[in-house]
């Protein structure tokens, strides 16, 4: 489920599924794109804030949704990818909140946002090679452009955890905070946008990622066209039976 909440030209939108520490389904992906494309052409919206319910950003994507798109001969293109495209695509600025769990998509995802409030013990993981499979959401070009490409071979390659603090020093995240406080300090700094000129604010971040725009783009394609060879294979396939039997 996404929370929507609209107030003094910030949009809020909330991952509520603490049940499965906001685990992201297909349905779940598609209300945040959704969501994201409205508000970028919506004038009374000058940022966007990203978080999670009770104390979780996201644990990533279902892993039910990669056992069946594993196992289906047609396979559905890939909701998580649609919604990292509308982000990528989005002029106005997007602002995460990160408390607890950011994994998979949830610290791929903070690559395409344009400021990451991290509380100090947040976790930031992406195992994708673990479970069989390749970086997506364009990881491999927009990780070693924040990081450099040897920090981006530590997290994407060796699957390394940071905490709030060693992503604020890599470059992953812009500012840490006080366990509980990301939310609060994301909507402070979304409120402080809202306070500027809209078309100016979309202006300037149109310019700063047009140096970028085409490359990542070619990157989220490359991407997809392995991960779903991936996803597919005797390793992946084997990983997630591990994981469905813990």
């Amino acid at each position: 489920m996404i929370d929507v909440q609209q107030a003094d030209g910030v949009l809020h939108l909330v991952i509520n599924r603490p049940e499965k520490k906001n685990a992201l389904t297909r349905s779940m992906y598609e209300a945040l794109a959704r969501a994201v494309s409205v508000a970028n052409e919506d004038e009374q919206v000058s940022a966007i804030v990203v978080s999670g319910a009770g104390a979780v950003f996201t644990a990533g994507n279902d892993l039910d949704d990669f056992r069946a798109r594993a196992t289906d001969d047609n396979p559905r293109p890939s909701a998580g990818l649609a919604f990292i495209e509308t982000l990528m695509n989005c002029d106005t600025p997007v602002i995460a909140a990160v408390e607890g769990l950011a994994i998979g998509i949830g610290t791929t995802m903070l690559l395409h946002c344009d400021s990451v409030i991290s509380a100090r013990s947040a976790t930031f993981k992406t195992a994708f090679v673990d479970l069989g499979l390749v970086p997506e959401a364009a990881s491999t070009v927009t990780m070693p452009l924040h990081l450099g490409a040897r920090r981006a071979a530590d997290l994407l390659l060796l699957g390394e955890v940071l905490n709030g603090d060693e992503a604020r020093e890599c470059g992953l995240v812009s500012k840490v905070v006080d366990d509980g406080c990301a939310v609060h300090e994301a909507l402070a700094l979304a409120r402080r946008l809202a306070g500027k000129p809209r078309d100016a604010l979309r202006a300037s971040k149109q310019l700063m990622r047009a140096p970028w725009r085409e490359q990542i783009k070619e990157a989220l394609e490359r991407e997809r066209t392995v991960f779903t060879e991936r996803l597919r294979s005797d390793d992946c396939r084997a990983a997630l039976a591990r994981l469905g039997r813990r």
